[in-house]
Formats: structure tokens, sequence, C-alpha cells
């Protein structure tokens, strides 16, 4: 039977029909990690580590370290923990994680909960200054020597495609309600603009910047402590009475509180600006334990690493305990071409002064 255009396809001249789909899926999963003995475990040295039993998220194994008298000489009053990948891979793994100090009654501790999101290589991640080792001795959160921290992990999967049956393919339509983005940034940052309610004030050089003890409480573990003990007295009408700022400019304190309402730093005009104000963010994240910030302005910063710039990131980074940072600038001087120019620079000698362990490192 010869063929034309009528049997091409079904027998009655139809399309052949087929559907695939491309899943990007992600898996989540739990680890308890319990110390039990916990004065015993602080005879571990600093900068080493025990790590915990594996366990498997999103198709790999993984373990927790655990630093009891902190990863580095600048964070041995701490303790510090981080999450790895048990095997190197090339494409890498992304992940995001959340580290909780758990109370007695197996719920997170918000003033010790701290997440991040991460490509996970040859690297771990986590915090060098998760907790001081006198604040947990000192709270309800260690008993009978036991104390237990939750490692939340959410792997994001391979991208797969597969075979799906056509019923199922068809294209979606539209759905009735749609639901808009989030704008509690706007409502939050809109509160800050105005000061409309707001019940303390911050003198920062010659500015005063009003802002809400609540949101500032619910932000930081820091303010929370000092704004919660009835710290600030109020004057005869009620105001509250100004707190001064003497560690920060006026402009970073803003963007300090720019952060604080919208979880975005503002817009920075020019890289000179963002070079300048970022450094001083991060100290301030680090002064009021604002982990997320300090991430944010850590991969901002990342992204002016180059040969004139590296040693002077790399010192800053070692000095306020950035590890992130501090890798991103190792990567760039394991590079020999990239350490000729440095070396030309004069930038390990400005290392040599500052910084002298980090020369091993490179």
């Amino acid at each position: 039977m010869p063929m034309t255009a009528s049997n091409i396809g079904g027998s009655r001249g139809e399309p052949l029909r087929s559907a695939s789909a491309i899943v990007a899926s992600t898996e989540s999963g739990q680890h308890l990690l319990k110390i039990d003995g916990y004065s015993r475990t602080k005879d571990v040295p600093t900068g080493s580590l025990i790590k915990s039993r594996s366990f498997r998220v999103g198709g790999h194994s993984w373990r927790i370290r655990y630093c009891p008298n902190g990863d580095n000489s600048t964070c041995s009053d701490y303790i510090s923990i981080y999450v790895e990948l048990e095997h190197n891979v090339t494409e890498g793994v992304r992940a995001q994680y959340t580290f909780s100090l758990l109370d007695q009654g197996g719920k997170p501790v918000p003033r010790y909960t701290l997440g991040s999101e991460q490509t996970f290589r040859d690297l771990s991640w986590g915090y060098a200054t998760f907790i001081k080792r006198d604040e947990l001795e000192k709270s309800e959160h260690l008993k009978d020597d036991r104390f237990t921290i939750r490692c939340d992990l959410t792997v994001t999967k391979e991208i797969q495609t597969m075979d799906v049956d056509i019923d199922t393919a068809a294209i979606p339509q539209p759905p009735v309600v749609v639901v808009p983005p989030s704008d509690l940034h706007r409502h939050l940052g809109g509160l800050l603009v105005t000061g409309e309610g707001a019940d303390v004030t911050f003198e920062v050089d010659t500015r005063t910047f009003a802002a809400h003890r609540c949101v500032l409480m619910a932000r930081s573990p820091v303010f929370h402590a000092e704004l919660s003990l009835s710290s600030l007295t109020t004057t005869n009408d009620g105001a509250a009475v100004a707190v001064q700022i003497e560690d920060m400019e006026a402009q970073d304190f803003e963007a300090f509180l720019h952060y604080i309402y919208t979880d975005s730093l503002p817009e920075m005009k020019g890289s000179e600006a963002a070079a300048m104000m970022l450094p001083d963010l991060v100290a301030a994240a680090n002064r009021y334990k604002m982990e997320r910030l300090r991430l944010v302005c850590e991969d901002k910063l990342s992204e002016f690493v180059n040969v004139t710039t590296v040693a002077v990131i790399l010192a800053f980074a070692v000095e306020h305990h950035c590890l992130g940072l501090m890798e991103v600038c190792l990567k760039f001087l394991g590079d020999p071409a990239n350490l000729r120019e440095v070396i030309k620079t004069d930038g390990l000698e400005h290392l040599s002064k500052s910084c002298r362990s980090v020369l091993k490192d490179i």
C-alpha cells in the first residue's frame, strides 16, 4: 500500500502525540545532633572537630561538623557548627540549611536559629560563632550536661526529564484567583520612612532615626536583649529616649535599618560606594548577630575581589570571620597567574603584616 497523506500518523490521519516533563524538585530532611556529655567534649582542642553519623537527603550523604572550642583561634569562645557533603561533586549541590539549638521541649530557640543557602562542592558551610559557650552553659537549654542541635536541610535535586501520560500533560488553565507576591517588606519599609508609631530613636552623627522596638527585637537577638530589659527609659511625654550610636556613620546605619525592615540592601550607587559601605555592614551584622545580613554582604563583597583588592578583602574576611569570603579570596590566589600579579602589587606584604596565618593557606 503506497504511503499517502491520509495514513501518516494514526489510522485516520491524527498526529502522533507524546509528552515529557522537566522536573526540578527538592527534598527536605532533618538531623538531630545530640551532645551527651558536653563538658567532656570541651577537651577537644580549638580547630578540631567531631563529626556526626552520616545521613542522606536529596540523594547525597551528609555529616555535621561540631567544633566545641571553635573552628579557629578567632572564635575559640564559641561552638562552631557546619554541614558538609561526604563526597566531592563537580557540579555542586544547592542546598538550604538551618541550624537550631533546641529547648527542653524540642522546639528551636529563635535566638540561636540560623540558616542560609549555598552551593556545596568540597566545602562545608555553617557558623563559626553559632553560640558562645558561656551563654549555653548559663542557659536552661543545657541540662544534665546535654543539649541538642537540629539541622534542617533542603536539597535541590538534579533536573530530570521524563515521559508523562499525554492525558495529564494538558496546558493548565490560568487560576481564577491570582495571589500577588508578598509586599510585607514594602509596608514595613513604609513604617521606617514615615516613623509612624516609632517608640525608639537613634542618634548617629548629627542625624536622628526613628524606629520600632518590636521590629528591632524580632530581627536581632542583640536588640532583643537590649530593648526588652527596660534598658531605655522614657520621658514625661512618653517618647523614647534616644540611643546614641558611636561606632557607625549615619549613611551606614541608614542602610542597616533599611535591611532590618525590608530584608534587602538599599541600592548603592557605584562600586566605590558599595565597597565602602559593605564592610561597615558586615561589622554591624556581627555586632547585632544578624547572620543573613553578613552573608549577603559577603556575597556582594566577593564581586569586588581582584588583583588590587584581594589582599585587603582577605585580611578583612579573616578579622570578621567571613569564611565564605575568605574562601573566595583563597581560590583567587590559588590561580598562579593571579598570585604573580598580586605579588607585583605588594599584596602579600600587606597580608604578612595584617594576618600572617593566612599565608600558610596560600
